[in-house]
């Protein structure tokens, strides 16, 4: 990685005798939640993976239990330049726009790689990492894991990769996902269509690993011939258009203003720091069913606690 960070979000490790990189997000201590710049690092990452003969796919993981349990938001708005403490009026959406574009880029970027990408998801796989995920052309769950848009609960309630989400799992499953703040389970994941399969959690990087391996036999120029042919038929299809969909709403979703008695998670992030936004945010919909693995509404029936 050339630029200076404060630390080494992205790792990055190649196996040249297998064809296999590696990319482990890495920040342990608050589930690997994303910094602002954090999305900077991965595009030195597909910058790299795309032109190194050395790569024919590529493995994306947490470091330890989490995938990804979002955007770190202690920073992230006065990254993106909107109303804090000691910026009162935010910068303008010329300001805003400009770098919502470069970061909604990054994951056009990942999107169309000319490399083939896995998600091996474990533990929270939230928001950010549920985007993460769907943009990997292959995404293998724990059975156990945590999926979906929590932060969308915050206000924002669909502004975010929607056109990928219908073309995964259906306009209704999205909409359930976005305004609910509806999470599911590795195998309910499974079930509908997000992720492509869930493996008991002691297995996930074996799966993982074995799928990579089956890619890796393959002639690089086929793989790279067939990801670039995908992305002509995507395109086509308008997939690429959701990216830029992504970073003018988002733009907007920023500047909300609620009203009087609504819950302003994004004034009590500002105000009192992410930790209490979020905890506040669990109180207020824990009577109706919360958030959780504990709380998550089965696609399936279950009956005497076994599936039907």
């Amino acid at each position: 990685m050339s630029k200076e960070y404060p630390y080494q979000y992205i790792k990055y490790d190649i196996d040249r005798a297998a064809k296999i990189a590696t990319v482990t997000l890495s920040n342990p201590g608050k589930r690997n939640a994303s910094p602002f710049w954090g999305e900077d690092q991965l595009l030195e990452a597909i910058e790299d993976w795309e032109g190194n003969d050395d790569v024919k796919v590529v493995i994306i993981k947490g470091e330890g239990d989490h995938f990804c349990g979002g955007h770190d938001l202690e920073g992230y708005f006065e990254g993106f330049g909107t109303r804090t403490k000691t910026d009162p009026k935010g910068q303008p959406n010329r300001h805003q726009l400009r770098m919502q574009r470069h970061y909604r880029n990054v994951w056009k970027r990942l999107f169309f790689s000319l490399k083939p990408t896995i998600a091996q998801i474990s533990g929270q796989c939230i928001e950010l990492g549920n985007q993460l995920q769907a943009c990997c052309d292959i995404s293998i769950a724990a059975e156990d894991a945590h999926i979906g848009n929590l932060g969308q609960v915050g206000g924002i309630s669909g502004i975010t990769l929607i056109r990928l989400y219908a073309h995964l799992i259906g306009y209704k499953r999205t909409r359930e996902m976005m305004i609910c703040g509806r999470t599911w389970s590795g195998r309910e994941a499974s079930l509908i269509g997000l992720v492509n399969r869930a493996v008991p959690k002691e297995q996930l990087a074996d799966e993982v690993m074995n799928e990579a391996r089956r890619i890796a036999l393959l002639p690089i120029d086929g793989i790279v011939s067939g990801k670039a042919y995908t992305h002509l038929v995507w395109e086509a299809m308008g997939m690429g258009q959701a990216f830029t969909e992504l970073y003018f709403g988002h733009t907007l979703g920023l500047k909300l203003r609620f009203e009087e008695g609504e819950f302003a998670f994004f004034k009590e992030v500002r105000s009192k720091g992410a930790s209490a936004a979020v905890a506040k945010r669990r109180e207020i919909y824990a009577p109706l069913g919360g958030f959780g693995p504990a709380d998550e509404r089965p696609i399936i029936p279950m009956r005497g606690g076994d599936y039907l």
